[in-house]
């Protein structure tokens, strides 16, 4: 069924003054009824015996009442913006009810087909095609975030870039520090880095097992010292491996408490790395040195 003209004219100042939302005139399937539809979604649950634009109030209205006096409900104000769910009730003296139907020539039935959907066949159809619109602050809304989402890639690209380069320069020169200052195998005491770390020394100063204050001290150096020659006194073994000679990886394997013990020497400085429990198949040989 054709709109009428009145709702033509209408569909088409919606059109003018909002080009990309999508506009069309829904037309419930078994009455003359219509009702506007913007990107899919109608404006209003009921339907109105005819859309009309009001040139008094600038506004396009659906016809509730047939006057006189003609009562209308407002559903887009004059900037072309839904009044929403809210009715806002209106008298309209510039509504015809008596006027034709728009059968002017096959464009206009053509054109006015195109932008009628109905409940029973063509919603789904409307649908699909007219939520894919948007208007145009929207999209010049998608294209600032594709404008930001682009900067931020360059951005990460470059500062990986600079970040890569940064590393190639260092590595050479970390190597060679690292190669200058990495402590001499002999440096090494074994049985003085056991008593370090049997006193808890590689430990974090929050860490419940650390001595706090000069008592606790005193007493864990003296409980080290001792527990230290006890378990070496049967024999323990010193395994050094270099690393490229930038460090040294020294593990101390002590038999006797089934344990073994891993430092690392580097930046003149031996530093106590890890311990765990022995090979229960591994012999212990008594004191041994491998240089590497």
């Amino acid at each position: 069924m054709p709109l009428t003209e009145s709702s033509r004219k209408a569909l088409l100042h919606l059109k003018a003054i909002r080009p990309y939302d999508g506009w069309t005139i829904e037309m419930h399937g078994t009455t003359k009824e219509i009702r506007v539809v913007r990107r899919g979604i109608p404006l209003t649950d009921n339907y109105f015996n005819d859309i009309h634009y009001d040139a008094i109030s600038d506004s396009v209205v659906g016809i509730l009442v047939k006057g006189p006096p003609t009562k209308a409900q407002v559903l887009v104000d004059e900037h072309g913006k839904p009044i929403g769910r809210t009715p806002a009730i209106i008298h309209v003296t510039t509504w015809n009810p008596n006027a034709p139907y728009s059968r002017n020539n096959q464009k206009s039935r053509a054109s006015n087909q195109a932008g009628v959907s109905t409940t029973s066949s063509a919603t789904p159809t409307a649908t699909g095609g007219v939520q894919s619109q948007f208007s145009q602050e929207q999209n010049q809304l998608l294209l600032k975030y594709a404008g930001f989402a682009i900067a931020f890639a360059v951005a990460v690209k470059a500062l990986m870039n600079a970040v890569f380069a940064l590393y190639i320069i260092l590595l050479p020169i970390l190597y060679l520090y690292a190669l200058s200052t990495a402590p001499h195998e002999d440096s090494f005491d074994a049985k003085k880095e056991l008593k370090r770390v049997m006193r808890g020394h590689h430990l974090p100063e929050d860490h419940p097992d650390k001595p706090k204050g000069w008592f606790s001290e005193t007493l864990s150096r003296m409980q080290a010292a001792v527990t230290t020659e006890l378990a070496t006194g049967l024999g323990y073994q010193i395994t050094m491996t270099s690393l490229g000679g930038a460090a040294i990886v020294t593990r101390v394997d002590v038999p006797s408490v089934n344990q073994c013990f891993y430092w690392v020497g580097v930046f003149n400085k031996w530093r106590y790395l890890f311990c765990m429990e022995l090979d229960p198949r591994a012999e212990s040989p008594g004191v041994a040195a491998t240089a590497y």
